[in-house]
């Protein structure tokens, strides 16, 4: 859908410069998924392959796996927090001391269309286990 356009151009250059655990979003304002690169599907539990779901929700699928920390940090999203916040989603499975934490970061916004659209990376800080990977115990 956003492969001919400027606003996917940006993204993908953008993504260049995160490290390769990182995931690529873009978010409209009423909070829909428009874009994820593979690494931010498997990060949200969704399959590369196939279409984003219409009207997907970033929030409602990042808070039924992670905890959003600090929970202030998200009261205003998609808006930048204070300079001094830094917004972490934490995977932590079930009977397991290991977790995941990706630090969220805010990259751009744009207006596409008349509207804000947000370009959002998804930062691998901490590797364990995901919401659709378990490694498995030998």
């Amino acid at each position: 859908m956003y492969k001919d356009t400027a606003v996917h151009q940006r993204a993908t250059k953008t993504h260049q410069k995160q490290t390769v655990s990182s995931g690529l979003l873009l978010i409209n304002e009423q909070d829909e998924i428009l874009y994820a690169n593979r690494q931010a599907r498997h990060f949200l539990g969704l399959f590369s392959e196939e279409d984003l779901p219409r009207k997907l929700k970033f929030m409602t699928l990042v808070q039924s796996a992670y905890r959003c920390y600090p929970a202030d940090a998200w009261m205003n999203w998609p808006t930048r927090p204070s300079s001094t916040i830094t917004r972490r989603l934490i995977y932590t499975p079930l009977h397991s001391s290991t977790y995941l934490q990706l630090k969220v970061e805010i990259l751009e916004q744009i207006i596409l269309d008349g509207a804000p659209v947000w370009a959002v990376a998804m930062i691998e800080e901490a590797q364990a286990e995901t919401a659709v990977f378990s490694p498995t115990v030998c």
